[in-house]
C-alpha cells in the first residue's frame, strides 16, 4: 500500500539521484545563467508534490500523514542537501554549490505553494 502511493515519489527521487550523480562534462554549457537553478527549483517543486500526496494517500503509516507537509518539506531539504555533499565527495565532476541548495529549498516552498493551490490547507487524516 505504501509503495503504491508512493511509487511516483520515489522514482522521481531517483531520477534526481541520477541527474546529480551524472558527470558534469555529461551536460552541455547553458546559454541561459541561471537554467541550473530552474532545473533544480523544477525537480524538487515536483518531489514535493509527488511525496506529500503519496503521503497523505498511503494508510501504511498514519504518522506520516500527520504534518504531512511539514515533513515533506523538511524531507526535501535534507534530500538536496545530501546530494550536493554527495556530489562534492562521491561524484565525479561535480561540486558542493550553496545556491544549489537555496535552489532545492526554494523548489520545495514552490511545491509546498502548488499543492495548497491545488489541495487547499486541510488536515489530510
Amino acid at each position: 500500500m505504501f509503495l503504491r502511493h508512493n511509487a511516483l515519489g520515489i522514482a522521481w527521487a531517483l531520477f534526481i539521484f541520477v541527474l546529480c550523480a551524472l558527470p558534469g562534462s555529461q551536460f552541455k554549457e547553458a546559454k541561459h545563467e541561471h537554467l541550473d537553478k530552474v532545473i533544480h527549483v523544477t525537480l524538487f517543486s515536483v518531489l514535493f508534490v509527488l511525496l506529500a500526496v503519496g503521503f497523505i494517500k498511503q494508510k501504511l503509516f498514519p504518522y506520516l500523514r500527520r504534518h504531512v507537509k511539514l515533513k515533506v518539506w523538511l524531507g526535501c531539504l535534507v534530500y538536496g542537501v545530501i546530494i550536493e555533499l554527495l556530489q562534492g565527495s562521491l561524484f565525479i565532476e561535480r561540486s558542493v554549490e550553496i545556491t544549489d541548495i537555496f535552489a532545492n529549498a526554494i523548489g520545495a516552498s514552490v511545491g509546498l505553494g502548488a499543492f495548497l493551490l491545488i489541495y487547499g490547507r486541510g488536515s489530510y487524516s
